[in-house]
């Protein structure tokens, strides 16, 4: 217990002065106090690892739903006063704070129990295979940015458009009517994604937001698969199969309608 206060700067000068002269002259407290700041590093880098982890794209969407009608209620009664069950910010602060600690001394000490009876094994590097949805979120990110040359073929060769894709890919289709949902079509693109030629339809929102529809030829199916969630950092994709099709709608992960457009162009492609 002292020397996790030592660790943790939580000792007087003249208790440290006493456990230094501890450490300098007592091989296993300082075996000890080494197992212990092993499991404080690795528990802090353990919760560090964690933040940089995507979010789960439901929960962005439920934040960002939370906050447009939080925005909305404020708008319809700016005058009310504030809930008395809310906590006071100060509060919130310290109780996230305390959990956070609990959450990397619990890291810590358990990675210290098992490393008292075992020695830590040197890590392992998995590496993690690509698929065709790694592809098509890297293409969004480069054509999303572009302006003049965003599509290959603009929507007004949406005819040229279908004819074309439909011999390039195998797969037949119909260009999604999404004016409903708030997107515009502009026009389309041909891709290589997981080694297949890959069909995709470029959309844009209101505010200039980019989304895409994109599909290969895979092997059948005898019925459409459930709609499959996924994140690649921003970016939000929805997928299905259907037939010899496998799709994807793929837009920005904030958007809370991302999974209601997959729904619509999985009805009308």
């Amino acid at each position: 217990m002292r020397l996790s206060a030592y660790l943790d700067g939580q000792l007087s000068h003249s208790e440290i002065r006493e456990i230094d002269v501890m450490l300098a002259r007592d091989e296993k407290a300082r075996t000890l106090f080494n197992r212990l700041k092993l499991g404080s590093d690795l528990g802090r880098k353990a919760f560090e690892d964690m933040l940089h982890d995507p979010v789960p794209l439901d929960l962005v969407r439920s934040i960002k739903q939370a906050s447009a009608e939080t925005g909305q209620n404020r708008m319809r009664s700016p005058l009310s006063p504030p809930s008395k069950e809310a906590p006071p910010k100060k509060r919130l602060w310290k109780v996230a704070g305390a959990g956070l600690a609990l959450l990397a001394a619990g890291v810590g000490a358990g990675y210290l129990s098992a490393a008292w009876q075992n020695p830590v094994p040197p890590p392992v590097h998995i590496a993690v295979a690509r698929n065709w949805l790694d592809d098509i979120a890297d293409y969004h990110r480069i054509y999303a940015r572009q302006s003049r040359h965003l599509v290959e073929v603009p929507a007004s060769e949406s005819q040229h458009i279908t004819q074309w894709l439909t011999t390039a890919v195998g797969v037949d289709f119909s260009i999604p009517d999404l004016s409903a949902k708030g997107l515009t079509f502009e026009g389309a693109r041909l891709l290589v994604a997981g080694s297949m030629p890959t069909a995709q339809l470029i959309y844009r929102d209101q505010d200039g937001d980019i989304f895409a529809v994109c599909f290969q030829k895979s092997e059948p199916v005898p019925e459409m698969t459930e709609l499959t969630d996924s994140i690649r950092d921003d970016l939000g994709l929805v997928s299905w199969q259907r037939g010899a099709g496998a799709f994807v709608v793929i837009g920005p992960s904030s958007d809370p309608q991302l999974e209601s457009i997959a729904t619509a162009v999985a009805q009308t492609i």
